[in-house]
């Protein structure tokens, strides 16, 4: 499902749950990314325009927004819970859960095809 800010405020509303600028900022990056991205890149991405945010509180919106159908967890075989491994498509990719996050709608076969 890909939606705009305002879907998100109302998906987030509807199960009591508080809209902050943390939530909408991150889903943003993911959002205006074309792919996949690990949870270290969306930091990375958000880290100037939110200042004092920690990793965790990226990778738990992250987990939020999957929850929520707006983004997907992508498993990466062969990594691990620990450091970063790089994928064969050459992304680094968070050894956390080993997962990395994409955007709804994207699909892995288009993914691996390079057709995004």
């Amino acid at each position: 499902m890909s939606v705009d800010d305002a879907e998100l405020k109302q998906l987030l509303r509807d199960r009591g749950m508080r809209v902050t600028s943390q939530r909408l900022v991150i889903h943003r990056a993911l959002r205006e990314h074309a792919g996949h991205v690990s949870s270290d890149q969306v930091y990375e991405r958000v880290a100037d325009a939110l200042p004092g945010i920690s990793q965790q509180t990226v990778y738990s919106t992250l987990s939020l927004l999957a929850d929520l159908g707006v983004a997907r967890r992508v498993p990466v075989p062969g990594a691990t819970a620990h450091g970063r491994r790089s994928a064969p498509c050459g992304t680094d990719h968070d050894g956390r859960g080993t997962k990395v996050w994409m955007k709804q709608g994207l699909t892995t076969s288009r993914r691996a095809s390079g057709r995004i």
